[in-house]
């Protein structure tokens, strides 16, 4: 079976690429090797934190006799430093004319990368937009481009789903502002600039959760 992977990562004003959560497959005996025993947030900035309700580290599905965990990294290093050098080159290095169409890229020593660019707009972010990544990894090329249609429809769909959220809460706090809200592009007040989780972006206190589920779905339809 291909060893698949999805991440959503994202740049961070503080801390550059990060990863923020990331959803993998495997089985009842080697459950164990994925999850994390505590939550991984101490010291992380809101932007790169994966927030779960009652302050869980994973989110574990059980379907089809495989196992879903969603967890803020991959508890291997190995998979983590190959995630990670994918993520780098998706949000850094990688880009194309237009931020619609998805990329793909990779080789055989860190794996194959389909994913997606996306921006979310906030007027105290720098440039007033915050950029994401989503991203799918699989060890086999041949298997990620042979999902290819179902892969960019489902992270369009969810992409879709994101941007309606920050864009509801962003009217409603231009509403609600009455006009004081601060540009600091305008005014380059950079002190205005502040951390924000994704939670915070769509006032959504259930999109990580969202995410999973998505996330599980995705790599159900992928797997078959």
């Amino acid at each position: 079976m291909p060893n698949f992977m999805l991440c959503l990562s994202h740049f961070c004003e503080l801390h550059g690429p990060q990863i923020i959560v990331c959803t993998q497959v495997t089985i009842e005996d080697k459950k164990q090797e994925y999850i994390h025993s505590s939550s991984s947030n101490q010291g992380v900035c809101a932007s790169c934190q994966l927030i779960l309700p009652d302050n869980a580290a994973n989110l574990i599905t059980n379907s089809d006799s495989k196992i879903f965990i969603s967890t803020a990294y991959p508890t291997s290093q190995k998979r983590y430093a190959a995630l990670k050098k994918l993520m780098m080159k998706s949000l850094s290095v990688e880009t194309v004319s237009d931020i619609v169409k998805p990329m793909f890229f990779g080789d055989a020593i860190y794996g194959y990368c389909l994913n997606k660019i996306f921006k979310l707009y906030d007027i105290n972010a720098r440039g007033q937009e915050r950029k994401y990544s989503l991203m799918m990894v699989c060890d086999s090329e041949s298997d990620l481009l042979q999902n290819w249609d179902i892969l960019t429809l489902y992270m369009s769909e969810f992409i879709d789903l994101i941007q309606q959220r920050v864009s509801q809460t962003n009217a409603k706090l231009h509403r609600s502002s009455s006009g004081s809200m601060v540009d600091n592009e305008r005014y380059l007040r950079r002190s205005m600039a502040r951390p924000k989780s994704l939670i915070e972006l769509t006032n959504d206190d259930q999109i990580f959760v969202k995410f999973h589920l998505w996330a599980v779905e995705t790599l159900k339809d992928t797997l078959r």
